[in-house]
């Protein structure tokens, strides 16, 4: 059976789950997918100029009348049907044609277009931009199950027929790898790196944080690299002055080292490149993705820069970057908690993918998986998580399906990835 693991914001590959069956009904879900998703931008305007091409009054109109003259008048240069015509000066379409044109590359396209945007289409260009740009919307989860954060559930899914068991602990699980060595799980934890061997046991390997920052700050996101050392990144707290720092885990000797004492604000999705030489890491509240050089062999890493920073770089996208994980083409998928999407960034850190979830606020963290592991499993926190309750209770109402599962196929349309690194111990 294949099952997928989760702890309320991250998503490990599946094994046997380890306890109780707890039965949730299968969710028939559906995804409103824009058809010009993965599409190379020379697909998408020989599409365009079809949809162009076919219309009856551009057809019959403007353009014959401009081949005839051509054919009369071989030295003047008339406006033909490619990329750089405008509806109306070139094709001779009034505003009543441009909109019939731009239904018609909608229903192609399988898209709608807000009308602003839509009376802002007045070239051929243009309208190929817009398509070229037009995220996938993702509108119903594969399985409702209300995740917040700190709950402490870790939820064992079998994904073809959406029964999942669950473990609950006492202290709360932020992120999950799988075991090279041993039964169960490795996990981050509140205070260290722990080992989840089944029957919801629990038992830490480290807890390197301060006593005194016990009660104020705790670890968040982690992934293993390609050897099995666990790195995970602590949260802060600005009232008292305690900084976000990343850690470094390894079981073949029991050390566990700040790798980067930042100072850092909530430490968040990390993953590496598929070549293992880049290392990349969150930096939420800041609104940054760093990128170090690794050394696969050593675990150390150096030459931390900034991969992507939203506010500088003026991106057009909400809230803030969260978990992540890589495909085998070097994206950079980063889930924005408060932005309701996902964001994919090519190697040099431009955007140049979005998924809409628009029944979600909080979109927490993505992980690959699937037969050919080219779907993309996405967690979303309740909007409770920030335990304002009037503001929480008004923004799940906005968005009912915050702190649910979903899933997305990109089947033909990226590569899609690989499952996270094992933990060797």
């Amino acid at each position: 059976m294949s099952f997928i693991r989760l702890a309320a914001r991250s998503l490990t590959r599946p094994r046997v789950a380890l306890t109780v069956p707890r039965t949730q009904t299968a969710i028939a879900w559906r995804a409103g997918y824009s058809a010009a998703a993965g599409l190379s931008r020379d697909v998408i305007q020989t599409r365009v100029l079809e949809v162009l091409g076919g219309f009856e009054k551009v057809k019959n109109g403007k353009v014959s009348v401009t081949s005839f003259f051509a054919s009369m008048c071989p030295e003047t240069e008339f406006a033909q049907l490619t990329p750089t015509a405008s509806f109306a000066e070139d094709l001779g379409l009034d505003s009543l044609d441009a909109v019939e044109v731009v239904m018609a590359v909608e229903e192609e396209f399988a898209i709608e277009i807000p009308d602003a945007e839509a009376d802002e289409i007045k070239t051929v260009q243009q309208a190929i931009d817009y398509i070229a740009k037009t995220p996938e919307v993702v509108d119903q989860p594969l399985l409702k199950i209300g995740c917040n954060l700190g709950e402490g559930e870790v939820f064992h899914l079998d994904t073809k027929t959406l029964q999942y068991t669950v473990e609950q602990f006492e202290e709360a699980v932020t992120c999950l790898a799988l075991r090279k060595n041993g039964p169960g799980l490795a996990c981050a934890a509140a205070q260290g790196i722990a080992l989840l061997e089944g029957n919801s046991s629990f038992k830490y390997l480290c807890q390197p944080l301060q006593k005194a920052w016990a009660p104020y700050v705790r670890f968040n996101d982690g992934a293993c690299d390609s050897k099995g050392r666990f790195f995970a990144g602590s949260v802060y707290s600005s009232a008292l002055g305690i900084p976000g720092q990343l850690w470094r885990y390894d079981p073949a000797d029991g050390t566990c080292v700040v790798v980067d004492e930042g100072p850092f604000t909530d430490s968040n999705g990390l993953g590496w490149s598929p070549d293992n030489k880049t290392l990349y890491f969150t930096d939420s509240k800041a609104n940054i993705i760093y990128a170090y050089d690794y050394d696969s062999e050593t675990g150390a890493i150096s030459n931390r820069r900034v991969f992507t920073d939203a506010l500088v770089q003026g991106q057009v996208i909400e809230g803030f970057a969260d978990g992540l994980c890589i495909d085998s083409e070097g994206g950079v998928w980063s889930a924005r908690w408060g932005g309701s999407c996902i964001v994919r960034y090519s190697s040099d850190g431009t955007i140049d993918a979005e998924i809409k979830f628009p029944t979600v606020y909080k979109v927490t963290a993505c992980c690959f998986g699937g037969p050919n592991e080219d779907k993309l499993y996405v967690t979303t926190a309740h909007c409770d998580a920030t335990n304002d309750t009037e503001f929480a209770e008004e923004k799940q109402r906005e968005f009912p399906d915050s702190g649910h599962l979903f899933v997305v196929d990109l089947a033909g349309k990226y590569k899609g990835g690989k499952w996270r690194y094992s933990f060797s111990g």
